[in-house]
């Protein structure tokens, strides 16, 4: 209900607009961050002759679900590697032995 409202009475001329330059977005960053906020929408932001995008305005749910998925995968890779170590399908080299190969 509450975003009804606030999308009734949004003065912004950028109906569905879904990409933007960095100067339209920063002229229009409240009314972006309250679309994201309430209404769930991603706005992109380009810059330069080949509209490069360079950065997006998101729902911060979106990005925490983002964050989980990674550190889900992360997790998920890290236990495929003890469980190599554990089976001897690989070895751990030190850290010092790296470094030294490395020439570091």
């Amino acid at each position: 209900m509450a975003y009804l409202a606030y999308t009734k009475d949004m003065a912004m001329d950028m109906t569905d607009n879904k990409e933007l330059t960095v100067t339209e977005a920063r002229d229009n960053f409240s009314q972006l961050v309250n679309r994201a906020a309430f209404g769930g929408e991603v706005t992109f932001i380009h810059r330069g002759r080949n509209h490069e995008t360079v950065a997006a305005i998101v729902p911060a749910g979106l990005v925490e679900q983002y964050e989980a998925l990674l550190d889900q995968e992360d997790g998920r890779i890290a236990m495929e590697r003890l469980a190599d170590l554990k089976a001897g399908r690989t070895k751990a080299i030190p850290a010092a032995e790296v470094r030294r190969n490395l020439g570091l």
